[in-house]
C-alpha cells in the first residue's frame, strides 16, 4: 500500500509507523523513536486486598501493640500485685487480638473468589482498549521527508477519512483519541453472578 503525504503529497518517503520502527536502514531517533512506539499493553490483572479484613487487621495490630505494652508495664510493675490481675492484664488483649486476626482472615479467604474475578475483569477491558488502540497505531504511517504522520484514508476503519499532518509528538494522543472516535468505547465486561457461597463481605 502507498500512502501520499499529506504535507508535501508525495508518496516515496512514507511508510508505515511499525515498518519505520523496525527499519536498520534509516534508524529513527530519538525522541522520535519513543514517541512512535507501540501502545505498551496492559498490566496483568492484580487481585486487591479486602478492605474489611484489612480493618480487621488493623485493629488486631493496634490492640496486640496495647498488649504487649501492658505486658511490659506489668513485668515492670510492683512484684506484689495479684497475680490473677497480672495475667488479665497481659493475656486479656490476646482475647481480643487473636479472633479479630481470624476473622480477617476469614474474610479474606471468602472474598477471594470475587476479587479474582473484579481483578479479571478490570483487565479485560484494559486489554480490550489497548488493543483497540494498537490497531489504530499499526495504521499510522510517517513521512521521512515532512517527519511527520498522518493517517491514510481507509487505514483504520473503511470509511475513515485522512488525516492532516500531525507532528510526532501528537502520535500518542491522536492514536487514544482515535481509536475511541473511531472504534468505539470497549463494552464493558459482562457481571457474572456470584455464587451463593460467595457472597461473603
Amino acid at each position: 500500500m502507498n500512502a501520499e503525504c499529506p504535507r508535501c503529497t508525495e508518496a516515496d518517503q512514507a511508510v508505515s509507523v511499525p515498518l519505520a520502527l523496525a527499519d536498520t536502514t534509516h534508524p529513527l531517533g530519538e525522541p522520535e523513536r519513543s514517541l512512535l512506539l507501540p501502545p505498551p499493553p496492559p498490566a496483568p490483572a492484580v487481585v486487591g486486598r479486602s478492605k474489611p479484613a484489612v480493618a480487621l487487621y488493623a485493629v488486631a495490630a493496634v490492640i496486640t501493640v496495647l498488649g504487649l505494652k501492658s505486658m511490659a508495664d506489668g513485668l515492670s510493675g510492683p512484684q506484689d500485685a495479684d497475680l490473677a490481675y497480672r495475667l488479665g492484664a497481659i493475656l486479656g488483649p490476646l482475647f481480643f487480638s487473636v479472633p479479630l486476626a481470624l476473622a480477617g482472615m476469614v474474610v479474606q479467604l471468602t472474598t477471594r473468589r470475587r476479587r479474582v474475578r473484579a481483578a479479571e475483569a478490570g483487565a479485560e477491558a484494559r486489554r480490550a482498549v489497548w488493543e483497540r488502540c494498537h490497531r489504530v497505531w499499526q495504521a499510522a504511517w510517517l513521512c521521512r521527508r515532512c517527519r511527520t504522520a498522518f493517517f491514510p484514508k481507509g487505514s483504520v476503519t473503511p470509511d475513515f477519512p485522512a488525516s492532516p499532518a500531525i507532528a510526532v509528538a501528537q502520535v500518542p494522543s491522536w492514536v487514544t483519541a482515535t481509536a475511541e472516535r473511531a472504534l468505539g468505547v470497549p463494552e464493558p465486561a459482562a457481571v457474572r453472578p456470584v455464587p451463593s457461597g460467595d457472597r461473603s463481605s
